[in-house]
Formats: structure tokens, sequence, C-alpha cells
């Protein structure tokens, strides 16, 4: 028999908070320095680590990417169910996906971040057309 997992709400759900843009453009580090004590900071990089050592095989196809994305906004959801605040750092490059993921997460607020070290549109760092702002 499996195990049971479920989500206790909470009276008040936690604030979910998406920092997205390029590839170097401080997402991590603004993420971490925003959030205060008790809140869970979720990061793209270091979830696609740990999915490395389950062996779910997820790379940078644009498949995969939103996969990736789907995972982090189901994390983020159920802690905020449970009343904790929630910052999450990935790239999220396509408008579609934030769109999907809005859906999920009503109460999501979406920061985009550009920096000095930001990088440029490329295969591996796509950027949707039409700029990150929507």
């Amino acid at each position: 028999m499996g195990a049971i997992h479920r989500v206790v709400p909470s009276d008040q759900h936690g604030v979910v908070y998406w920092f997205h843009g390029p590839s170097g453009s401080g997402k991590t580090r603004l993420a971490i320095d925003f959030a205060k004590p008790g809140w869970l900071v979720i990061d793209a990089d270091d979830q696609r680590d740990m999915f490395k050592t389950v062996d779910m095989g997820l790379g940078f196809t644009k498949t995969d990417r939103i996969k990736q994305n789907m995972i982090l906004a189901d994390r983020a959801l159920n802690a905020s169910k449970q009343g904790i605040h929630v910052c999450v750092a990935s790239i999220c490059p396509y408008k579609e996906l934030r769109s999907k993921i809005k859906e999920m997460i009503p109460w999501v607020n979406w920061v985009c971040v550009f920096g000095p070290d930001s990088k440029p549109s490329s295969k591996d760092h796509p950027f949707e057309e039409g700029g990150w702002r929507d």
C-alpha cells in the first residue's frame, strides 16, 4: 500500500512570489534576499539537481522546461495552501506557461528580473517573443 499525502489547508494561504527572467539575472539572489524567516525558497537550479538524483531526465527543451516549472508550481501551491509564503526563482520563459501557472495559483505575484549579467536570448536561454512582461 502506498503512502498517503495530504495538504492540510491553512485558514489563509501564503503568498507566492515568482522571480523570473533570463539566466544570470539574479533571480535566486533576489528571492533569497526577499524571503523572510520561515518562508520557503524554491530555486529551479537546485530542483533540477534533485531531479537528476531521481532520474527524471529533465533537460532544457521547451517540454522539459514546462514540466519542470509545473512541478515547481505544484510545490509552491501546496506550501502556500499550508499558509507558507513562497519565493520561486525560475527562468519560466514562456508566456503560456506563466498563464497556466497563474490559473493554478491565482495569488502568484510575478517579479520580472533583469540584471547586468543577464544572458542574451539563445536556444539554451530562451526569451519569449514579445518580452517577459505580461
